[in-house]
């Protein structure tokens, strides 16, 4: 379990105080570390292997998947109606989760950047690739998928596969309601907005975009199959993944 911003806050502050620093410099100094660290540490990681995540001295995160590798860690599946694991079904995955969760009335702004190489490839057969998702904790409500012809949200192009071997930018902004519509003319304050490189690929904002009492936790990283082939590169970073309120 990774350390919590205010320990980590608690320590800058004790060091600083030391070093003499005028309290508006020691401010400024916390404020800074919260920003940049807040995310990254209300996270928490299933990885099959200790060292996974590969972390660079750049401050991104290089994940990857092989061939067999699964976690025991045991989950509720409710498509199977029982606790289970990624080896249980076939599924391997390294990926961070949040550690708390967002409901009704929640305005959040989640954005990352991600690079694919150039040689990615994935040729499993019965599990798609996820590579970023909404969990509503029993099963995804949204997610991005990646395959060798792209990086898409719901059929949508995000990034093609003619852009991969550089550095793209996601942003998702939704405002989760559930109130129910009257009509197919009925608005609701539900939004969501999905945007890559600075367009807009998916927006479907006006309708509820949770269940009544739902609670949605975000995820990133990758979520495939067991049994890739050895052949396949199934590979992407990650860096500056940031939560906030709009």
């Amino acid at each position: 379990m990774m350390k919590r911003v205010t320990k980590t806050a608690n320590h800058l502050l004790m060091r600083t105080a030391r070093a003499g620093l005028p309290p508006r410099i020691l401010a400024i100094s916390i404020a800074l570390l919260l920003a940049n660290s807040a995310v990254a540490e209300s996270f928490d990681l299933t990885t099959p292997r200790a060292d996974a995540p590969v972390r660079h001295a750049d401050g991104s995160e290089s994940f990857r998947l092989l061939p067999g590798e699964c976690s025991d860690r045991e989950y509720f599946s409710d498509e199977l109606q029982r606790n289970t694991s990624d080896c249980g079904r076939s599924r391997n995955r390294i990926e961070y989760f949040e550690t708390s969760s967002s409901g009704a009335g929640d305005r959040r702004m989640y954005e990352w950047e991600i690079f694919i190489p150039e040689d990615f490839s994935y040729n499993a057969l019965n599990a798609r690739l996820t590579v970023g998702q909404f969990e509503t904790g029993a099963d995804m409500l949204y997610g991005f998928e990646l395959n060798n012809d792209g990086y898409t949200f719901r059929a949508r192009d995000c990034i093609s596969a003619d852009d991969f071997g550089d550095w793209h930018k996601v942003s998702v902004r939704i405002q989760y309601d559930s109130t129910p519509r009257k009509s197919l003319k009925d608005k609701t304050p539900g939004v969501f907005v999905v945007e890559c490189d600075g367009k807009v690929i998916a927006d479907s904002s006006g309708r509820p975009n949770m269940a009544e009492g739902g609670e949605i936790q975000f995820r990133y990283g990758l979520f495939g199959a067991k049994n890739i082939p050895d052949t396949d590169n199934v590979s992407v970073s990650y860096r500056n993944v940031r939560i906030s309120e709009w």
